[in-house]
């Protein structure tokens, strides 16, 4: 059984691309959903795409490391830590972009702490995910442009 390691040796061929597809897949599902279903959030959709953005992150470290590029100093980010995620691609070589960076602080968070997934007390108040379609659509087109470029 192949077991995907998204930071470490590559066991698929084209590991990033299969990150990357696997990515858009999470965000078009998660597109056409509604924001609100009977007058709570529709978490599923906040799920889908906090990991659509997640998968995308890692698609871009993952590219550089099957590239051969040498990895950025420090521990390679944990899962879910879409902030750490994104400084690690950023080290890696990946476009740095300071609204992308603001944008992710108010979702990150919540993702780490798998807080569309389970209930909990809130941290803070919930934006409608559907704010944050630009940031996940500048992520994933700064992503293919990772791996298309370098």
């Amino acid at each position: 059984m192949i077991t995907p390691t998204p930071f470490g040796e590559s066991r698929l061929p084209m590991q990033s691309q299969e990150l990357l597809a696997r990515a858009r897949q999470y965000r078009d599902a998660a597109l056409p959903m509604v924001d609100i279903v009977n007058g709570r959030p529709n978490w599923p959709k906040y799920t889908l795409s906090f990991h659509a953005i997640e998968l995308a992150l890692k698609a871009a470290i993952v590219s550089y490391g099957e590239r051969g590029k040498e990895k950025p100093p420090g521990s390679e980010p944990g899962n879910h830590d879409l902030n750490a995620l994104y400084a690690y691609a950023v080290a890696y070589g990946l476009k740095p972009r300071q609204e992308i960076v603001d944008e992710l602080l108010h979702i990150s968070e919540l993702h780490v702490i798998h807080y569309a997934r389970y209930p909990q007390v809130p941290v803070r108040p919930v934006a409608l995910i559907s704010q944050y379609d630009d940031l996940a659509d500048l992520i994933m087109s700064d992503v293919t442009d990772a791996l298309r470029h370098g």
